[in-house]
């Protein structure tokens, strides 16, 4: 596969039409039509799709993560600081709130997210991923029962 065929497959896979991923990859308008239609830009595109849809997935567990254990030192730092520079708070993890308010009397009000429920959603992907490997299994004995069978 060429070069330009592989960025072409990148662009498609980022969710740009057929038509302006055919032109950043340096191609005509209408080749994306097509280019589509050949089997291996077809799976490339799924392989890369597949690849975001993991990397989602790993980013997900870590941002769960960051919200079950992170510290919110930076969260009360923002609230018991006089002022705050803007470069002061670009470099604050501020990762854990979800929603600032500040009401008319001038007290700033913080929420956060909540937790639990973040330690059950991370509980909930690794009790989801030891259930998988116990079906492959079973799935593998089986397909093994069933050659062991037919000999």
């Amino acid at each position: 596969m060429r070069k330009r065929d592989k960025t072409f497959c990148v662009y498609v896979a980022q969710g740009k039409s057929l038509e302006e991923a055919s032109i950043l990859s340096g191609y005509e308008e209408s080749k994306g039509v097509t280019l589509i239609t050949k089997p291996e830009i077809m799976n490339e595109i799924t392989a890369l799709l597949k690849a975001k849809a993991n990397l989602m997935k790993n980013l997900s567990v870590i941002g769960y993560q960051q919200l079950a254990f992170g510290s919110i030192a930076d969260c009360i730092s923002l609230v018991t600081e006089e002022k705050v520079s803007k470069e002061d708070l670009q470099n604050m993890s501020l990762f854990m709130i979800s929603e600032i308010k500040k009401p008319k009397d001038g007290a700033m009000e913080i929420k956060f997210f909540d937790r639990l429920k973040a330690l059950e959603k991370l509980q909930n992907y690794l009790d989801g991923e030891s259930q998988c490997v116990p079906f492959y299994e079973a799935l593998e004995k089986g397909a093994k029962a069933l050659g062991d069978s037919n000999e």
